[in-house]
């Protein structure tokens, strides 16, 4: 069953996000307003999901649309794209859904809520595609860098390199071999937890995440129409991939078994939004 996470407004951090550009924060009191709308929709769905599953998807959809006025005034917030996620869980839209799920795991990771409804809409999408045994066994050894927010890390960072530093100086007055030590290990975790900062935008740039969001998705060997076929079937909504190169409207994607193809532009989206609008279906 699908566990809807409600958003805390008073929460929220109201502040341009880098990768969502510069925008002009809506009124707080429309935010509220937006909010108090989109639960209202979320919840009168539910009530009504097995006598009217119509009405009821259409009341996610308005409900997800209200939820994404808000991401548009500024405020980034991972409840909020959890909140996203299960409305389009429940409106049947498994590729805007497994979209904002990874969005909000980059802002709350180890959530078991998102954690079980990540994998219940993975569960749903109609094409399964298998990580490759090499991804998995890099996961599982730096499951702190994959696991843990950047914010996280940037906090535990800083931390470090402050005691490092106090350690590094009552070592000089003290002159005790253990606090010189015990300095150059914190010092280690600072640099490491730099490092997985530095990585990670570095990916976000080079190669950014991405999930299939349209349907019967044809993926071709070339940018283009009249390059053969890569695939003999098309992928569906929830696929997950990584952008590796991009020629006008066609972007070359790599799947999570390593195989890659050409695939419209239009047909996916990044983790990270290019624009402050969300695409939201109507």
């Amino acid at each position: 069953m699908t566990r809807f996470a409600s958003l805390i407004l008073a929460g929220l951090a109201l502040g341009p996000a880098p990768s969502r550009g510069d925008v002009e924060l809506a009124d707080p009191g429309s935010l509220r307003k937006a909010f108090d709308q989109a639960l209202s929709d979320f919840d009168e769905g539910q009530k009504i999901l097995s006598a009217q599953p119509d009405r009821a998807r259409q009341l996610f959809r308005s409900a997800a649309q209200k939820f994404s006025s808000i991401a548009s005034g500024g405020v980034v917030n991972g409840r909020l794209e959890f909140n996203l996620g299960n409305c389009f869980l429940q409106a049947g839209d498994l590729g805007h859904a497994i979209l904002h799920y990874r969005r909000a795991q980059q802002l709350i990771p180890g959530d078991p809520l998102l954690t079980d409804n990540l994998a219940l809409a993975r569960s749903r999408c109609l094409t399964q595609i298998p990580s490759a045994r090499g991804d998995e066994v890099l996961r599982s050894l730096f499951f702190w860098h994959y696991q843990t927010s950047e914010a996280g890390r940037i906090r535990t960072g800083l931390a470090c390199y402050v005691l490092a530093f106090g350690l590094l100086i009552a070592a000089a007055l003290a002159r005790r071999r253990i606090l010189t030590g015990s300095a150059v290990a914190v010092g280690m975790v600072a640099l490491l937890c730099g490092a997985s900062v530095s990585l990670g935008r570095w990916s976000q740039r080079t190669a950014p995440p991405a999930v299939v969001t349209a349907m019967d998705v044809v993926v071709y060997r070339g940018p283009g129409t009249g390059y053969q076929r890569q695939f003999e079937q098309p992928l569906q909504p929830g696929v997950e991939c990584i952008i590796r190169e991009r020629r006008g409207g066609w972007w070359e994607i790599e799947l999570p078994d390593g195989k890659s193809g050409w695939i419209e532009a239009s047909s996916v989206e990044t983790l990270t939004p290019t624009s402050v609008n969300d695409r939201v279906p109507r």
